[in-house]
């Protein structure tokens, strides 16, 4: 009997010991932070049986989907994240002429398979090459078109879950007390010269801009972070107010203009985060009526494996990390 009562007793003191560590002897819990892996411009693609053109000049691409796919399968764990988020150029092109003359597009689905078995959501934009053809009208070269941009469009919609009710979507998280709006555009069709000024050739068609603003509009405490392909003008240095001018200095014809003008009406659009120009750089806008819109462009992975950054969210801030590394290169303080 006494062992009985000695081992109950035993059992009542460890359960009063373990409830104790677990009330006081742990490490302190962390605020709630959204964590977002960014990549940008991967360039997968698969050249088997293409037009010996296309091969010679884009073959250097070829190792990219193993790059990529080496990079998902330890990020997810290494960085503790949420999701990944690449901004557009996730393939080199949507469809390409053959060696017998036939366009055969293959690359989506391909990519799809790459992303499909990950252990976290994929949220994707699409860039310019996405929607790309690729011709060969002369042996010397190759080119470019977005001329069935439609199909491949729809193609994404059929196949990438993000995408399944439109290229350009929302996604709201609850961080702390923070109520967090992530924005995904489409700008990935280019105007031909006769529609711009030779700047950002980029397209936000007026639908989406319609969209956007209603988003923008939908709470007047949440905090907007934009992701999209095609950065809004930076010219070429490290900090920029480029937007402090008078939008009436811009033409109206630029491509851009509409989705300047948008934003500067909505302070609540804290960054915007984009690719495209295979370049790392932060450019710091200040709108006339003194709000600051932080943009920051990551480079290629395509190019290197170390352009990739870790953005994260907390309910006072904006962190965001030097390319391929976990130091914060901006802060941005949420107000």
């Amino acid at each position: 009997m006494k062992r009985i009562h000695f081992y109950r007793l035993s059992l009542i003191l460890l359960f009063f010991y373990f409830s104790f560590v677990s009330l006081y002897g742990q490490k302190p819990v962390l605020p709630d932070t959204l964590t977002i892996v960014h990549l940008t411009d991967i360039h997968t693609c698969n050249l088997t049986g293409y037009h010996p053109t296309i091969v010679s000049q884009r073959q250097y691409l070829m190792k990219n989907s193993d790059m990529f796919s080496g990079f998902i399968d330890f990020a997810p764990q290494r960085f503790d994240a949420d999701f990944f988020v690449i901004t557009g150029d996730l393939v080199d092109f949507y469809e390409a002429e053959t060696a017998t003359g036939k366009v055969i597009g293959t690359q989506i689905e391909q990519f799809a398979d790459l992303i499909n078995d990950s252990e976290i959501p994929f949220f994707l934009t699409l860039g310019n090459h996405d929607i790309a053809t690729y011709t060969v009208p002369q042996t010397s070269k190759f080119t470019s078109e977005q001329i069935r941009a439609g199909e491949a469009r729809a193609s994404w919609m059929r196949n990438m879950a993000c995408f399944r009710n439109g290229t350009y979507y929302s996604r709201i998280y609850k961080v702390d007390t923070l109520t967090v709006r992530l924005l995904f555009l489409d700008n990935s069709f280019i105007a031909d010269e006769d529609y711009y000024d030779g700047v950002q050739p980029f397209i936000v068609d007026q639908y989406q801009l319609k969209w956007l603003d209603r988003q923008l509009k939908a709470s007047p405490t949440d905090v907007e972070i934009i992701f999209t392909h095609i950065p809004l003008p930076s010219g070429k240095k490290t900090s920029s107010s480029i937007l402090s001018e008078p939008l009436s200095t811009y033409s109206s014809k630029a491509s851009y203009y509409d989705l300047l003008n948008l934003l500067e009406k909505h302070s609540s659009t804290w960054a915007v985060i984009a690719g495209h120009t295979h370049t790392n750089s932060v450019n710091e806008y200040v709108f006339p009526d003194g709000d600051k819109l932080t943009q920051i462009v990551t480079g290629s992975f395509g190019n290197d494996r170390n352009n990739w950054r870790i953005i994260k969210v907390t309910g006072d801030k904006i962190m965001v990390s030097y390319p391929g590394g976990v130091d914060n290169e901006v802060v941005i303080r949420l107000r």
